[in-house]
């Protein structure tokens, strides 16, 4: 039978908890950007974890800590949040590269 991580190329085991509260995440060191990217990604069975909501600027070095620490090196935008190309750089600025425009599923 095969595991989540073989079903899919992106598993962080900190973000399999379910959620509980604002709070809760935050206690636990957990981005709410990431984590709900990483939920809904999986959800609908992406590839990889696509953030198609707003990324807040403050969220950026959180974002790629995370993924970093959990050995993730790619992940799709899919939002149309009239910011993207700020949000872009500021990934930059934190080492991340832009690898090309692909299609992603959606629900």
């Amino acid at each position: 039978m095969k595991t989540l991580q073989d079903q899919q190329t992106f598993y962080i085991a900190k973000l399999e908890l379910p959620f509980d509260n604002w709070d809760y995440l935050k206690e636990a060191g957990i981005n709410r950007t990431v984590y709900f990217a990483y939920q809904k990604s999986k959800e609908i069975g992406k590839e990889l974890i696509d953030f198609d909501d707003t990324i807040w600027p403050d969220d950026v070095e959180a974002i790629v800590a995370t993924l970093r620490e959990n050995g993730t090196t790619e992940f799709t935008i899919s939002c149309r949040f009239c910011d993207l190309i700020d949000r872009l750089a500021d990934f930059e600025k934190c080492g991340c590269k832009m690898n090309g425009v692909t299609e992603v599923k959606t629900a």
